[in-house]
């Protein structure tokens, strides 16, 4: 028997390599010295559902993996954490994604080789996947091939009666498309303020969250230091971070903490608890992850019920 998990995604399928150092790249053969590197578990969707475990929820992934060793890095890793990987397939003329993140304590850049991170076919999303309670877009300006097919997966989603949350993270192109189209069919979306800003179209934060959440959408923009505001029709949350923890933070990178807050956000809200309550632990996942380099290794421990 299948077991059913809390949520399934796609999965960006990548590794993070992870250079640190208080430097800018400089072209014309300039060889610079950086402090420190190491290499992650990649991928949006692969950090959200590792920390979505971490806090108690049973969470998997549907992608591929390169047949080479970050292909096995990456199906180590998920396995360690208790993902459950068993709709990952290891791709014969792919190999898997890389990203080579440069990062600064508050910043980062992020060069991306797309190898398996946009291997799913539309044909794959079938009604098989689908002993699940909720679903999770993560990452969708990267997963191009599946684009077209959302709007049907998610009103066959719909029709199991799934919950469905969405985070497009930065679109590479600057055009911002289709994402007002999917946003009746969202149950909470989770961008960032740059990201809320440019989909809405406006050029403040509180008047892109009223506008995003006008279709019944839990709106929920993360605005790094300055905490995170919810939306929803009429209604406004606030959540901003303790200035005396922040002052305690040693931050390390900023990779994976968006992901990691959408975790502890969704893990929350699918508890039934109330927002202010998943805006809290969302943003201690968040925390968390700041204190160590890459996306998993400071993820919260903690068992949410």
């Amino acid at each position: 028997m299948v077991e059913t998990l809390d949520i399934l995604c796609v999965a960006d399928m990548c590794v993070d390599l992870v250079v640190a150092g208080n430097v800018r790249p400089q072209f014309h053969q300039a060889e610079q010295l950086v402090d420190d590197y190491s290499i992650e578990l990649g991928g949006s969707a692969n950090i959200f559902v590792s920390q979505f475990v971490k806090l108690g929820g049973r969470a998997g992934v549907v992608g591929w993996v390169g047949q080479d060793v970050f292909g096995q890095f990456v199906l180590e890793k998920l396995h360690a954490v208790g993902v459950d990987t068993s709709r990952v397939r290891q791709h014969s003329q792919l190999k898997t994604g890389l990203g080579i993140a440069l990062a600064e304590p508050d910043d980062r850049a992020i060069l991306t080789y797309p190898g398996t991170i946009d291997a799913v076919e539309p044909f794959e999303l079938t009604g098989e996947l689908l002993p699940c309670q909720h679903w999770h877009i993560a990452s969708y300006f990267l997963l191009n091939k599946l684009r077209k097919r959302w709007i049907g997966w998610l009103e066959q989603c719909r029709e199991r009666k799934l919950t469905i949350s969405l985070d497009t993270n930065w679109d590479p192109e600057n055009r911002w498309e289709g994402v007002m189209n999917l946003l009746p069919l969202i149950d909470v979306f989770l961008p960032n303020e740059a990201e809320a800003l440019a989909i809405s179209g406006e050029s403040d934060v509180t008047r892109a969250g009223e506008k995003l959440s006008r279709v019944g959408t839990l709106v929920v923009i993360k605005r790094g230091r300055e905490g995170a505001l919810a939306f929803k029709k009429n209604q406004c949350w606030r959540l901003q971070p303790d200035d005396s923890e922040g002052k305690a933070i040693h931050i390390v990178d900023s990779i994976g903490a968006g992901d990691n807050f959408d975790a502890g956000f969704i893990r929350a809200w699918l508890l039934g608890q109330e927002v202010e309550e998943c805006l809290k632990l969302a943003c201690r996942c968040a925390v968390a992850s700041l204190a160590a380099a890459g996306g998993i290794q400071g993820q919260l421990r903690e068992n949410v019920i």
